[in-house]
């Protein structure tokens, strides 16, 4: 936790240098060094989603289902939403990850990305069914209507605990590859974090 500590002190440094003695000050992340990297609670943030969605992307630039994509030339690939499986409110966040996660794929050039953002009816109905509960038999149905032969999917999990004064939060993020046509999962990893408020 030292490291939380510098970066707290570093804002208090940055604040004194701006004028201002106790009143809060609003700061861009370059003007603190250190300060987009540093938790500010337990919750899951930017850089928490990143290092989740990269180490599962990691593990899938090395899979089996890629190699065979590589054969096929170029199959066309949607990414669906990321369902939050946790009770934090994170929707915005990980609407931005399916981008970051299209952007990858598209910029790794071995398949097409259909995007489902031009298809509104089906992208309500899909978050209708998230909030549901969630039907993989439409799986079929929605890639037949957007042209795609596999689909990018994922959860996000939490586990927390508390104990006197601490807590501790662990998240676990599974990407999926999934086959439109028959529902087989050909591609799954997790990642995993934890952050957590310790006494000293």
């Amino acid at each position: 936790m030292k490291s939380a500590h510098i970066a707290i002190g570093l804002v208090t440094i940055t604040l004194a240098g701006v004028g201002c003695s106790s009143s809060p000050v609003v700061v861009r992340g370059q003007q603190v060094e250190g300060l987009d990297q540093e938790a500010f609670g337990t919750g899951l943030d930017k850089w928490d989603l990143q290092k989740l969605m990269h180490e599962n992307m990691k593990a899938f630039d090395q899979s089996a289902v890629l190699k065979r994509w590589r054969a096929e030339g170029r199959p066309s690939v949607s990414v669906m939403p990321i369902r939050n499986e946790t009770s934090e409110h994170i929707e915005g966040p990980l609407q931005a990850l399916v981008s970051d996660i299209e952007t990858l794929l598209i910029n790794n050039g071995e398949v097409r990305v259909i995007s489902l953002e031009r298809q509104p009816e089906i992208m309500d109905e899909i978050r209708r069914q998230y909030a549901g509960g969630f039907d993989p038999t439409n799986m079929a149905r929605w890639g037949k209507q957007v042209g795609a032969r596999y689909f990018f999917t994922g959860k996000v999990f939490t586990a927390d605990e508390r104990l006197a004064d601490e807590r501790r939060v662990q998240y676990f993020m599974y990407l999926q590859v999934i086959d439109v046509e028959t529902g087989d999962i050909l591609f799954q990893n997790k990642s995993e974090l934890t952050k957590a408020i310790v006494q000293e």
